[in-house]
């Protein structure tokens, strides 16, 4: 009797270890599919800012329209992450391993550090729905 304590709380340390890396690698797909949506925006604004200034009026139109699309592509994929990690909290709090330790901070500090994850994508599409709303004012 006195060997299978050891033993279900190295079970315990095992499932713990699983989903803190699971957890890990979906915090870091989310961290890499912001970097994606950060840099080719910055890109696609830059070049939208370029042409809007040449009398390429098909490729200023036809932008906004990709800007968006990448904006909901990228945004998808994050929620995607962002409902993965969800799931490991569940597994988590099912499990009972918070006796353990805990899997983030606390659930209020770590809700607030998606802001900008569940947020940027709809910013950058609102941004290119302006410039589109603009480029049909021209």
């Amino acid at each position: 009797m006195a060997d299978q304590r050891p033993s279900i709380e190295a079970a315990e340390w095992e499932l713990y270890r699983a989903l803190r890396e699971q957890w890990t690698h979906e915090d870091n797909l989310v961290n890499h599919r912001l970097m994606w949506l950060i840099l080719s925006e910055g890109l696609l604004f830059t070049a939208y800012g370029t042409l809007s200034t040449a009398q390429l009026h098909w490729l200023v139109l036809g932008f906004p329209f990709f800007g968006m699309a990448v904006s909901a592509v990228i945004g998808i994929s994050i929620y995607a992450a962002l409902a993965a990690t969800e799931e490991v909290r569940r597994q988590f709090d099912a499990a009972g391993l918070e006796k353990i330790c805990s899997l983030t901070p606390g659930r209020r500090i770590g809700s607030r550090g998606r802001w900008a994850a569940l947020s940027l994508p709809f910013v950058f599409g609102a941004l290119w729905l302006l410039a589109m709303v603009g480029a049909f004012r021209v």
